[in-house]
């Protein structure tokens, strides 16, 4: 049986990027279904990568890793769309700031948002969450 292909860019959030650096083996498994033409990565989960380095050495390697990723930028329009996200889901539904961020990014670029962390996302409207079918463990809306 052939594996499902997937056509359009995924952008993984930073616990899914955080797991594969981890040697997390099902992480692994769903990431190579996406397949590293359509993994994204949001500049904010570059940053939160770079910001959770240990030492200089895990720096570099952390570099090297996003070295190998398209990078989700952010710009204006997703920054206004994360900004009423904050506004909307702060106090009801605690929405951090990077999350906020990385959501609006996904939003703007019409694309889906692969996270471990379902809860933190699945309440966002218009925000669209891949679920690997390697991982079925990952609550479904």
């Amino acid at each position: 049986m052939a594996k499902k292909q997937i056509n359009s860019a995924i952008v993984c959030d930073s616990n899914v990027f955080i797991d594969y650096l981890r040697n997390d083996n099902q992480t692994a498994a769903a990431l190579l279904e996406i397949r590293s033409e359509n993994r994204i990565m949001s500049v904010i989960t570059a940053m939160e990568l770079c910001k959770g380095a240990a030492n200089k050495d895990q720096l570099k390697q952390i570099i090297g890793f996003i070295a190998l990723h398209s990078t989700l930028q952010l710009n204006t329009k997703g920054v206004e769309l994360a900004l009423e996200l904050i506004k909307k889901y702060h106090l009801s539904h605690n929405l951090s700031l990077a999350d906020a961020l990385i959501a609006a990014s996904v939003i703007v670029a019409d694309s889906k948002l692969f996270t471990l962390n379902v809860k933190d996302f699945d309440f966002i409207s218009g925000l669209n969450i891949y679920y690997p079918p390697s991982l079925s463990n990952i609550k479904r809306r």
